[in-house]
């Protein structure tokens, strides 16, 4: 895992994922719930992998163990050849913080800033140079088609724009990895296909591994590669 050092120079390219074996248990309400029981998956260096299944079958959270927002029950991550449970928290966060483009169904977008604020803010939490951070989302926002939105509040776009602007939020750490939850689970279908089509020209420009989950099959056909999450375990799906 990488540590960069700002957000000058050329792009950083995408990273290999490893999962092998991955288990994730939960007790509730005295019972034990199995969601992942087993899970493997390689992904290459700059690969787009859709991730299906149906609702409950563990989907996301298979996703937030990317992203190590929780930890797996048993089992291994591997991304770019450095093993999760080798890492401390701390260097973890750094992961998440800097290396990984988080997009969700749900934008999360602070109501009170503007979109050129809201995509510029993780470089500031970053402590990179407010000018420099301002410069990268505004490139981004442009890139997504956003240019003559800048300066308007999340209230004011639709939720095609407040999603695109949250891809530009996902990228202007220049990640390695992004992965999406249901990222136009929110949309309607012509929408929805637009704002994944944005992040797969970006994806495919920058050669960065991308991995979403979703549930529309047709999206997930216009992806390199879709795997199915059944009974805890990823198998190869047909769209």
């Amino acid at each position: 895992m990488s540590d960069p050092s700002g957000m000058e120079g050329a792009p950083r390219r995408g990273v290999t994922v490893e999962v092998k074996g991955l288990c994730r248990t939960f007790v509730k309400g005295g019972q034990r719930i199995d969601v992942l029981q087993g899970a493997d998956l390689s992904v290459d260096a700059g690969e787009a992998v859709a991730l299906v299944g149906q609702s409950g079958s563990g989907k996301s959270t298979f996703l937030h163990m990317l992203a190590a927002l929780e930890p797996p029950t048993s089992g291994e991550i591997r991304v770019g050849g450095a093993a999760f449970a080798e890492k401390p928290r701390a260097e973890l966060d750094r992961f998440r913080n800097r290396d990984v483009g988080l997009v969700f169904q749900f934008h999360h977008l602070l109501p009170d800033h503007s979109a050129l604020d809201n995509v510029a803010m993780p470089g500031w939490i970053a402590r990179i140079p407010r000018a420099v951070a301002r410069e990268r989302a505004r490139a981004l926002l442009t890139r997504v088609g956003l240019e003559h939105r800048l300066n308007h509040r999340p209230g004011e776009l639709s939720g095609g724009e407040q999603q695109r602007v949250a891809i530009a939020r996902a990228l202007v750490m220049e990640p390695v990895l992004i992965l999406a939850d249901e990222p136009t689970g929110n949309l309607d279908p012509h929408t929805a296909a637009e704002v994944l089509g944005v992040m797969r020209e970006i994806q495919r420009e920058r050669g960065v591994t991308m991995i979403v989950v979703t549930h529309a099959m047709d999206l997930a056909g216009k992806f390199d590669r879709v795997m199915r999450l059944v009974d805890g375990k990823m198998v190869p799906a047909t769209v």
